[in-house]
């Protein structure tokens, strides 16, 4: 599968992407970044770490679970 941007399946995922975005924005909320001063110090770089467990239920995971399991949903309800 060629990732490359311009090309289909890259065309393809970036939908998906967007498609998953929308069904989680009613779930979530944007969390802020946040300054680790000891690894900007060590690496000497600005280096931020993403406040996931700022979500309700404290995990970045529940994009992935949230949208996998909307997914199931709705190929079950096709299935009957």
């Amino acid at each position: 599968m060629d990732t490359k941007p311009g090309t289909e399946p890259f065309l393809a995922g970036i939908k998906e992407i967007g498609k998953a975005s929308a069904k989680l924005k009613k779930i979530i909320y944007k969390t802020p970044l946040m300054l680790n001063e000891r690894l900007s110090g060590e690496f000497n770089a600005d280096i931020f770490f993403k406040r996931e467990d700022k979500q309700v239920v404290r995990s970045y995971k529940i994009r992935g679970a949230y949208n996998k399991s909307a997914v199931l949903i709705v190929k079950a309800s096709k299935r009957g």
